[in-house]
């Protein structure tokens, strides 16, 4: 009983009690969740719903790697992100029914990953004798943190896409390609505008023939999604950066909301 207690109020620490409360209720509802998708034998989902328990431990996982305290508003807005991407954003289909989810994601998730660069790299700044960062250079290292964190989860979505069925890399439809695969000359590109419908052809297991229809376009399966998550977490590593900045600049005397998002060496 202790176990199963202890599991699902899991915190960093310094964590208060209503973000303790939030702990319960995300990990109660993906276990929920997980058990009804297993039941259904829907292993891709239920990848999703084990990943989102893991993923929730991540703020824990930090604060006893690196030692440091995890401020709570940090702390909330990361189990939020996460049950907002995996619960709500793929299982829910948030990302269908709202087309801003993916991209107001993703923009934060390049305002925290600078957020969490920028911090590691300012605590060894602050407390690693012998160094002594210019602030120029890390905004440089939490810019660089952060996009690289933005592209091994789009890394992560080609591979769920590729090997377990799923669809993280969404679809598009769009009304103009350009190809050299093509066209009739070796290597020159063709270009097709004002595409109105795009029929597949494509045989089921039994090699019965089958036709999928596409209205409005051409389907593009997924450059179009990566491209524009990968500009918007290009947007909140930015914001961050320049934040960033401007707080270790300024040696912490202005912009002393960004402390909100920098974890503290434990004392």
């Amino acid at each position: 009983m202790n176990s199963i207690k202890k599991f699902f109020t899991s915190s960093t620490k310094t964590a208060d009690k209503k973000i303790v409360t939030v702990y319960v209720l995300f990990r109660a509802l993906a276990i929920f969740m997980l058990i009804n998708q297993l039941i259904m034998q829907r292993w891709g989902a239920a990848f999703l719903l084990v990943l989102t328990l893991a993923l929730f431990a991540i703020p824990q996982l930090v604060e006893r790697l690196f030692n440091i305290e995890i401020p709570n508003l940090l702390e909330l807005i990361i189990i939020l992100f996460v049950f907002s991407s995996t619960i709500l954003g793929e299982l829910s289909d948030f990302y269908g029914y709202f087309k801003i989810w993916d991209t107001a994601l993703h923009t934060l998730n390049g305002f925290l990953a600078a957020g969490v660069g920028f911090s590691l790299v300012y605590l060894l700044n602050k407390n690693a004798e012998g160094i002594n960062l210019s602030p120029l250079f890390l905004a440089i290292v939490t810019f660089c943190f952060s996009m690289t964190v933005g592209v091994m989860w789009e890394f992560f979505e080609y591979a769920a896409d590729r090997w377990m069925n799923l669809d993280m890399q969404k679809d598009r439809v769009v009304q103009k390609i350009n190809s050299v695969s093509i066209g009739s000359e070796s290597n020159a590109v063709y270009r097709i505008e004002n595409i109105q419908r795009t029929i597949i052809e494509s045989n089921d297991d039994l090699g019965n023939r089958m036709e999928t229809v596409i209205d409005g376009g051409y389907l593009d399966i997924g450059i179009i999604d990566t491209m524009k998550d990968l500009f918007v977490n290009l947007l909140g590593a930015i914001v961050f950066s320049v934040l960033g900045y401007l707080y270790a600049q300024h040696d912490e005397k202005k912009y002393r909301f960004v402390r909100n998002f920098i974890p503290r060496k434990k004392g």
